[in-house]
């Protein structure tokens, strides 16, 4: 008689440790981004254009609309997501979404795939992978809109992994190098502080080469190994061409994580391998990772060369977590936030762990009460209260991020009216004392993606003019602001009355609303972007449009742009470019002898070579990453015949 073929049945699936924790880690993730669905912003993370095209040009843009205007060359990460927009048919602010929805699942799914290489064990794996899928700074870059350790977060145990596969770097092949440098490269261009982080380990790696060298002298092996270790710290820097150059001449931009600038929680948090700031974890939901590199410090096994790593960068996180400057052109020092160096002691500590506790229930029960008994029921016990704590706060108080689904606009309707209008926007500064203001020039919209990386930093002649206005000794605060391009002061709640009142018993400023939002002023003054001043003294505003101008100028006199000197800037008349000079404010300013029409424009040709240059390098390297052909002699009989 025939046998019935075996069903299978869909309980038994469910039955698998894997399926059943990436199920619920689903469910507890919908759970946890109820307040997500939807246009993100919030925290770290500006607003998303709608269109991946609008990614794209502001990241091709030799001139950025931010602030008093930047010719900073805009982060690759830019034109990352608009690739990937392609996807979901150019709909970059989907892409967001389903990012910041789908990020704890590929996460866990990063680590649980290298896992296999430490333990056989699936529900060790599976716990692992999801202890570090919850990690406090997976729950807080996730909360607060880091985008840069979101990626480190997923591309971080690949790279640990490949990583670890190049100790003896002279017997890897070229391909896999620049294969593992492209991958390094997509990191950098996300977080240079990851970055930096991968190349501490290759400045290690090589101390140990230079180590060895002297023991057992090979001068040509040693140039082989520099050279490819070279390369793999090199090639992903001109992937990144021409944003990293920019970064390397500005050392302090290496740490920043992209988008606005809000504070971390120092480096006493650091220490607890949580990054702090707003939309983390609280720091008595202590992380076990501090605990499992202590422990493993002591193990005999690899583990501790893991542990040994990952107290590395918590040394590193804790150092950088202690610098405060002002960043991404803000005029207020915020703590540096390090999730980026914390997500490698958290692989660290990961990988540590489950090196000492595979195998370790037989090993235990075959011996008398030890201390080891002690130490492996310390991290047990420390895991399973931090995953309890952890999936109570996401259900929770976590669900009140600060990124959030359709955020309300910063500025009242009316200032978003005219695009490209300058408005002086003055606020408490976040986890400072009320009396502490921060302040920004927006241009009639809340900050975009990828505004914040390419935002100058403010004029001293504005940082003045503001701490002036505040403490009510600006009298020509507003001649200062008009130079400047800008239109408007608006003061957004809460905010202590005080200042108010300066700004009221000024000249110059005349108060048009107040609302619940916050309090808005015009700057009395010719505060057009171009302006005309003639040989009498009198200055005409002109319209200007962002991206170009013609029109028409009434007679020879000055032309001032309220915009930040770059030599870029040209105006051409009858055929012929106007002389330009800084004036006082530093600001762009060009002599016109002639009545006529005329031309302003930025040129981008710089800014085109830069790009064909770096798309000249990515393909060079995409090449030098897939495999070759083979030759003839290669291959075998049978495949010839």
């Amino acid at each position: 008689m025939l046998t019935p073929a075996a069903t299978l049945r869909w309980r038994s699936i469910f039955r698998r440790p894997e399926v059943s924790t990436f199920f619920f880690l689903f469910i507890l993730t919908t759970i946890w981004s109820r307040n997500r669905f939807g246009s993100l912003a919030g925290g770290a993370l500006p607003a998303t254009p709608s269109g991946a095209m609008n990614l794209l040009g502001s990241y091709a843009d030799s001139w950025h609309e931010v602030a008093m205007g930047s010719a900073s060359a805009s982060p690759p990460w830019i034109a990352i997501l608009a690739i990937a927009s392609a996807l979901f048919l150019g709909k970059a602010n989907l892409l967001v979404t389903l990012f910041f929805w789908m990020a704890p699942l590929l996460i866990m799914w990063s680590m649980y795939s290298i896992l296999k290489e430490y333990s056989l064990n699936s529900f060790l794996r599976v716990g692992a992978s999801l202890s570090y899928a919850l990690s406090p700074v997976a729950l807080a870059s996730i909360s607060s809109g880091r985008l840069g350790s979101m990626v480190t977060l997923i591309i971080g145990p690949q790279i640990v992994r490949y990583l670890l596969r190049i100790r003896k770097v002279e017997k890897v092949s070229w391909q896999f190098i620049f294969a593992l440098s492209l991958l390094i490269g997509v990191l950098a261009a996300f977080s240079m502080q990851a970055f930096i982080a991968v190349a501490l380990i290759y400045v290690i790696g090589g101390i140990f080469d230079v180590i060895d060298n002297r023991k057992n002298s090979n001068p040509r092996l040693m140039r082989n190994r520099l050279t490819r270790r070279f390369v793999l710290i090199a090639t992903p820097l001109l992937l990144c061409f021409p944003w990293s150059f920019q970064l390397l001449s500005h050392p302090g931009r290496l740490l920043l994580e992209p988008g606005l600038s809000i504070a971390g929680g120092g480096s006493a948090l650091a220490w607890l391998a949580n990054p702090g700031g707003v939309g983390s974890i609280p720091w008595w939901a202590m992380s076990p990772a501090p605990i499992i590199l202590l422990v493993a410090l002591f193990s005999s096994t690899r583990a501790r060369l893991f542990a040994e790593v990952g107290v590395i960068f918590l040394l590193a996180a804790s150092f950088a977590g202690a610098l405060a400057f002002p960043s991404h052109g803000d005029s207020v020092g915020e703590p540096l936030w390090v999730g980026s160096f914390l997500t490698f002691a958290s692989i660290s500590a990961v990988l540590a762990g489950v090196v000492i506790l595979d195998g370790l229930r037989n090993k235990l029960a075959s011996t008398g009460f030890h201390f080891r008994h002690i130490l492996a029921g310390l991290v047990v016990a420390s895991t399973l209260m931090y995953a309890g704590t952890a999936v109570t706060w996401t259900l929770t108080t976590g669900a009140n991020s600060p990124v959030r689904a359709n955020q309300e606009s910063v500025l009242p309707p009316f200032l978003a009216l005219n695009p490209g209008v300058k408005t002086l926007v003055i606020r408490a500064a976040e986890g400072v004392n009320s009396q502490t203001l921060n302040f920004y020039i927006s241009r009639g919209s809340d900050a975009r993606l990828g505004d914040p990386d390419t935002a100058p930093t403010s004029p001293l002649a504005i940082d003045l003019a503001v701490r002036q206005i505040v403490d009510g000794s600006g009298l020509a605060s507003s001649k200062v602001l008009s130079a400047y391009g800008i239109k408007y002061v608006f003061m957004k709640n809460p905010i202590d009355k005080q200042f108010v009142h300066a700004i009221d018993g000024l000249g110059g400023f005349v108060r048009n609303s107040a609302t619940d939002a916050g309090i808005v002023w015009r700057v009395d003054g010719v505060s057009e972007r171009l302006v005309f001043t003639s040989a009498s003294g009198k200055s005409t505003g002109i319209l200007a449009d962002p991206k170009g101008t013609r029109t028409f100028s009434p007679g020879a006199g000055i032309l001032s742009l309220a915009e930040n000197f770059d030599a870029s800037w040209e105006i051409i008349q009858d055929g012929k470019k106007l002389p330009k000079k800084q004036n006082e404010y530093g600001l762009p300013e060009f002599a016109v002898t002639n009545v006529g029409e005329f031309s302003l424009t930025h040129d981008g040709t710089a800014r085109r070579g830069m790009l064909a240059l770096q798309s000249l390098i990515v393909m060079g390297v995409v090449v030098m990453a897939t495999p070759a052909r083979r030759r003839r002699s290669e291959m075998s009989v049978e495949e010839l015949t």
